[in-house]
């Protein structure tokens, strides 16, 4: 039932907004655009892009459908981190540290390297550092308001 719900709001909202999410291209480059905004929380162009990029870095293969999951699954997510900061739930900062320094070798490992890391992101390290820092914390977030609901 939850699947299905999900699946059909997601359909309604690609129906809806099927060229926002198709980017616009300038002389300069990618506009960024918020595509979806759950409470305070919104999903940018970039953030969805970005998570194509990293299952890319993986060895996944990039196409329309992975978009429409990864979409699907950060709809999910952003509903769950809505819920746990409306129930004031706290965050492991070790384990976010600890996930972080784990996710950047298994990076820096797979791409060859710092400066590797850096050309295939287009970002200095301290940049990941940051950005990744911060999504690990909504999912630490995420999962613990899982367990709250499941259990």
């Amino acid at each position: 039932m939850k699947h299905t719900f999900v699946a059909t709001a997601l359909f309604f909202i690609l129906s809806l907004f099927g060229t926002e999410i198709s980017a616009q291209r300038y002389q300069e480059g990618l506009i960024d655009k918020t595509i979806v905004l759950i409470g305070n929380d919104m999903i940018m162009l970039s953030d969805l892009e970005n998570e194509v990029q990293m299952m890319s870095a993986r060895g996944f293969t990039a196409d329309r459908n992975v978009r429409c999951q990864i979409l699907e699954e950060m709809l999910v997510s952003k509903l769950f981190l809505n819920q746990a900061r409306i129930d004031s739930l706290d965050v492991n900062e070790a384990n976010v540290e600890n996930a972080l320094n784990q996710r950047i070798n298994e990076v820096m490992t797979q791409l060859g390297g710092e400066k590797q890391m850096e050309e295939y992101f287009n970002k200095p390290l301290y940049k990941l550092r940051q950005e990744w820092r911060e999504m690990l914390t909504e999912q630490s977030l995420i999962q613990d308001m899982q367990r709250k609901v499941a259990g």
